[in-house]
């Protein structure tokens, strides 16, 4: 093949693939908007606690009238009922997957965009039906570059940015529901979770916590956390975000220790 031929075929491939893209971002608009369109401002002048699986979550005591959210595996800790479930990557639900099926909350299951069909990562649609979850799209950034993922706020018309760390990703869910104060609970951006369920060999524990100093503990995630707090400041300016028990963010939201 000659070179105007092989940069005609290259160009066409980028062309497709641009195609492609956008059809994909188009239909995340749509099921977005599905799927977020009923919650917009739904938690106007209440308090949600948004909780991660940290350590400290087995020390926490439910804030009362408080709309609780799992993150993964903090739907394990028996001691809060929770009413909201978020989680977008497989690999964090499948060891439990029969006790989140039955659990009795509303469940949102992410897709991320420019993940291929072989990707681990993605929840399998026929679960998602048995789950009666509802389905929500992220951006193509998890196959790119995910530390250029940017917050958006109109998540019924767009995808969500898609982050290191689920809790960073949900938050922009929580944020969209208008409430008046947010508790960041078992969110310790450090090592290690306040469970390790029975299921799981010692290889999928190693793999787990490996990802866990990028995903939730390195630097470049607390600078998102940063990050978060000036879009919180920015777009929704009287919703105040409390660290309960605090580890790695101590500092950059308003610190609340239980006793």
């Amino acid at each position: 093949m000659n070179i105007a031929g092989l940069i005609k075929e290259r160009f066409n491939a980028k062309l497709d693939e641009i195609k492609y893209v956008s059809a994909m971002h188009v239909a995340a608009s749509m099921c977005n908007s599905e799927t977020f369109g009923s919650i917009k401002n739904c938690n106007e002048g209440k308090e949600v606690a948004l909780c991660g699986a940290g350590p400290t979550l087995k020390n926490y005591k439910p804030i009362n009238g408080a709309l609780h959210v799992a993150l993964n595996r903090a739907l394990l800790n028996d001691k809060i009922k929770y009413d909201w479930f978020v989680a977008d990557d497989w690999d964090g639900v499948d060891f439990m997957k029969d006790t989140l099926k039955a659990y009795d909350c509303k469940k949102f299951f992410g897709h991320q965009l420019g993940a291929n069909y072989a990707d681990h990562r993605q929840i399998p649609e026929t679960y998602l039906r048995e789950c009666g979850a509802a389905r929500y799209y992220t951006d193509s950034y998890m196959k790119t570059n995910i530390w250029k993922s940017r917050f958006v706020c109109d998540i019924d018309k767009m995808a969500i940015a898609n982050m290191p760390n689920i809790a960073l990703s949900a938050m922009q869910i929580i944020l969209f529901t208008n409430p008046k104060k947010i508790y960041l609970v078992g969110c310790d951006a450090s090592a290690g979770h306040f469970v390790q369920p029975d299921n799981l060999n010692q290889g999928r524990v190693d793999k787990q916590e490996k990802d866990l100093k990028m995903a939730v503990s390195s630097d470049r995630t607390i600078e998102k956390w940063k990050e978060l707090k000036d879009f919180a400041n920015t777009f929704y300016p009287d919703v105040e975000i409390v660290s309960i028990n605090p580890v790695g963010l101590k500092g950059i939201f308003v610190d609340q220790y239980q006793e």
